[in-house]
């Protein structure tokens, strides 16, 4: 595993439990030999040895003590990924070292092996569109990200909202999104494929029959089988909620509309309550009771949908860094959420079982058995390109990351879809 851990020759680490990559090792950790290995998403939970007064963390020992909110931190990834002259764009993997659609692949007919083999044109055309504006990103990207994060780091700057000057930073937030966004296309696009399609659920651990179903069920041209990659829009939602679904979309926005300051949250600028408080709804939010977990199917022909596809997301850090860590989200017509979670470093599959609350629209879910860390964003957001979302550490601690819609192979990428900010104040704005 990465971090050369407990190999046979390392002395004194042999008794010691396998941790997840990131800070794995380092000199002078003592009192964490007898630490217990946790799932990604609730490492260093406090009480864990000597390393009781940490935050906790995502996979890679991300966002140490003294790094702000959400903006101040250095950008890793599991495993050490990100090396300088690593990041998306600058050195992306060469096609013929790409893994995806020519790697394992069924025969699913004549009409989607099209589709699968012009992928790689597909891509070559939107990035030869796209070169200077991704070239301009990554020149300007940090000069961008210090002023984005200067009037983040305001005091009070919650206070400012709906003023020009709070719209014209929302707008250039969400530039900044669009630019990571093409990053980590330009990074994955073509090379993860073949997760969350038809065949990789046919195999996952957790489906059993609904799963060796669901592999069956594409063996026409009218089931697609990357059915769970496809991009959802709020019109979409409507259909499918009926009308328990509000007609107007609520902006949930975590990082923008929606902001945790100490143990406050405030929502389009106006106090909202404990953050305790919400992180322990947004919780129960995350965990319905659910005996088993679901596998998201797409209707047999001719019959209504039962879920709807919420798309394939990377999650990664809103400053820099390369995806790693993918979401399948899809949801029921209860509001159940459920999927897949995959981490292409350490090879882990695990389930995603959540849910949306239609009158908030608010967005849940956790990861396999770690109840106690979820992943909060608007379900309005999941309509865009790319969304933040609040991960949530238990009841004390938040940091806001980045969730990444990838294209699906059947539908190439295009221009980033990202919500439109005005830039003229409201009255009395200022």
């Amino acid at each position: 595993m990465p971090g050369n851990i407990n190999r046979p020759d390392q002395g004194g680490n042999i008794n010691r439990p396998t941790t997840l990559p990131g800070n794995i090792n380092r000199p002078g950790q003592g009192g964490n030999i007898n630490r217990p290995t946790t799932l990604p998403g609730n490492i260093n939970r406090p009480g864990q040895g000597g390393d009781f007064n940490r935050p906790t963390t995502l996979p890679g020992n991300i966002n140490r003590p003294g790094q702000g909110g959400n903006f101040n931190r250095p950008t890793t990834l599991p495993g050490n990924v990100n090396r300088p002259g690593n990041r998306p764009g600058i050195n992306p993997p060469a096609w013929n070292n790409r893994p995806g659609w020519n790697s394992n692949r069924p025969d699913w007919g004549d009409h989607w092996n099209n589709i699968g083999n012009n992928t790689q044109n597909n891509f070559n055309n939107w990035q030869n569109n796209n070169t200077t504006v991704i070239n301009n990103f990554n020149v300007n990207r940090q000069q961008n990200w210090n002023s984005i994060n200067t009037h983040y780091n305001d005091r009070n700057w919650y206070g400012r909202y709906g003023s020009g000057d709070y719209n014209r930073w929302c707008g250039d937030v969400y530039a900044y999104r669009g630019g990571r966004c093409r990053q980590v296309w330009t990074g994955c696009y073509g090379y993860h494929d073949y997760y969350f399609n038809a065949g990789w659920w046919g195999s996952c651990w957790w489906g059993g029959v609904a799963a060796a179903r669901t592999a069956v069920a594409v063996t026409s041209a009218v089931l697609s089988p990357w059915w769970w990659w496809r991009p959802v829009t709020y019109p979409v939602y409507t259909t499918f909620y009926g009308p328990a679904w509000p007609v107007q979309p609520v902006v949930y926005d975590p990082g923008t509309t929606v902001i945790i300051e100490g143990d406050v949250i405030y929502m389009n600028g106006q106090p909202s309550g404990s953050a305790t408080v919400h992180r322990q709804q947004t919780i129960a939010l995350a965990s319905p009771p659910l005996e088993t977990y679901p596998v998201p199917e797409p209707a047999v022909e001719g019959q209504p949908e039962t879920w709807l596809p919420l798309g394939v997301w990377a999650l990664t850090q809103q400053e820099d860094g390369d995806a790693v860590m993918f979401f399948q989200l899809s949801s029921d017509k209860n509001g159940i959420i459920a999927g897949a979670y995959k981490n292409v470093m350490t090879g882990e599959d695990q389930p995603v079982v959540g849910r949306i609350d239609p009158k908030t629209q608010r967005a849940a879910w956790h990861i396999g058995e770690n109840t106690g860390t979820v992943y909060e964003t608007g379900a309005s957001s999941l309509t865009y390109d790319a969304a933040s979302v609040f991960v949530h550490f238990g009841e004390k601690q938040s940091q806001t990351w980045l969730l990444v819609r990838l294209p699906s192979p059947e539908m190439p990428p295009g221009t980033v879809k990202l919500p439109e900010i005005t830039t003229r104040a409201p009255e009395g704005g200022k």
